[in-house]
């Protein structure tokens, strides 16, 4: 595919109060998503960019190195993890959830599952050493990116999505 582009993303943390928060992006590569699941594009294609935050995070910029950025339909995201516990209590989501998480421990059972206010931090009720699929449901908002044919007389090149925020 020679006129195959590519999306990078960058992603900025910020917090005054030292509260845990969590600001992500991705490219939508889910098969039933905006993308109808490509993760390569070529010029001219819109792209749509997936961004998860915690409800504690207020975005304060978006912007595109190329191209113009639009705001899309929000989007109710189907998520699996696989969450560790090496002889601790506390792991970590992929994404802040929306709603309850359905738990399957292999082997081990830690016990019950508690989602921190972040959406993102997961306590076990004892520690120990565990394995967890948890699968939920994440909002998110999207964002569709319209891309050039060209950039200056190349049809192969690179886009940056950035987004920044801060947590109340």
């Amino acid at each position: 595919m020679s006129n195959a582009v590519t999306t990078t993303v960058q992603i900025t943390f910020g917090s005054g109060d030292n509260s845990r928060a969590h600001l992500s992006a991705e490219v939508d590569k889910r098969p039933e998503g905006l993308n109808k699941g490509k993760s390569s594009f070529t010029g001219g294609e819109p792209v749509y960019v997936l961004v998860y935050k915690s409800t504690s995070v207020t975005i304060t910029g978006k912007e595109v190195s190329a191209g113009t950025l639009h705001t899309a339909e929000r989007q109710l995201v189907e998520v699996e993890d696989t969450l560790t516990f090496a002889d601790k209590r506390e792991a970590s989501l992929s994404k802040p959830v929306s709603g309850s998480l359905d738990v399957t421990w292999f082997g081990q059972s830690l016990g019950g599952l508690t989602v921190g206010s972040d959406g993102v931090s997961v306590t076990a009720a004892r520690s120990g050493v565990a394995v967890a699929r948890v699968r939920y449901k994440a909002w998110a908002s999207a964002y569709r990116i319209s891309t050039p044919l060209q950039i200056n007389g190349e049809k192969n090149y690179s886009l940056l999505f950035f987004v920044a925020g801060v947590a109340k």
